[in-house]
């Protein structure tokens, strides 16, 4: 009985400060937009990334399961180039750079799933939200031929021969008397190859937003490509079936309701 009483008695002396503590949130949050106080449960973002192997960048279309878990629909394009490739510059002009030994450009589209689980929440007065991701997908890879401009020795009309300006791949080398640097890039368009593949990526994610409808977060983590063709990028080297590199992205959307 004792215990009761005192109990009772405390719920009535802390009574004021709850109510007076609810009015304070409540007023809190009337002072903010109502979209600011909405539950959202959808969510596109953009995303520029840079890794170990070239440049990248694409769209995430997700779905907001709860405050712990979102899911996306990832599609991006990047350029893929070889770690042991070095460019070169032209004899003429610095600005007809070229890397000797390459054999293809390399374009990757992927789509993939991906899943977002929160570890730790942003506080109610701001600050960053910290998640880790996974995703899996399928990627298809365009080779286009790597021509270069080149000097070779070539008859003339008269019958004699002179040297003469060409577009050639680094499989015509040894005609090549000098390199004056890459041929212009529609060179080898009618030449694309593709190469299919998967691909699995794990990360971390950094939500820097300040705003619930606009999301803006920055991301790192590992991606990893599995090509079963093995995909030609230099020459007198084998062909690179597995392809991991390190990657740091920037994403900014809005997130919305869609019933």
């Amino acid at each position: 009985m004792r215990l009761n009483r005192l109990f009772i008695a405390i719920s009535f002396a802390l009574t004021p400060v709850i109510l007076d503590a609810q009015e304070i949130s409540i007023g809190n949050n009337e002072d903010q937009p109502i979209e600011e106080r909405i539950i959202y449960n959808h969510e596109t973002t953009l995303h520029a990334t840079i890794h170990t192997r070239g440049l990248g960048g694409g769209i995430k279309i997700g779905r907001i399961r709860s405050i712990y878990k979102t899911t996306n629909w990832d599609f991006e394009i990047s350029y893929l180039r070889s770690q042991k490739q070095i460019k070169l510059l032209g004899p003429y002009f610095s600005s007809t750079s070229f890397v000797y030994g390459k054999l293809n450009d390399v374009l990757a589209l992927r789509a993939g799933y991906e899943v977002e689980r929160r570890i730790y929440g942003k506080p109610y007065w701001g600050g960053v939200e910290l998640r880790w991701l996974y995703g899996f997908g399928g990627s298809l890879a365009l080779l286009k031929p790597y021509y270069y401009a080149v000097v070779v020795v070539a008859p003339s009309t008269n019958g004699e021969y002179v040297q003469v300006m060409e577009y050639q791949t680094f499989d015509d080398k040894e005609q090549w008397v000098e390199i004056i640097g890459k041929a212009p890039f529609k060179y080898g368009l009618d030449e694309i190859k593709l190469q299919p593949g998967i691909y699995a990526k794990g990360g971390m994610s950094f939500e820097i937003g300040t705003s619930k409808i606009m999301s803006q977060s920055i991301e790192f983590g590992l991606i990893a490509e599995y090509y079963p063709l093995g995909i030609p990028m230099m020459a007198d080297n084998p062909k690179d079936y597995f392809l991991p590199a390190l990657y740091l992205s920037y994403n900014w959307g809005s997130r919305y309701n869609k019933y």
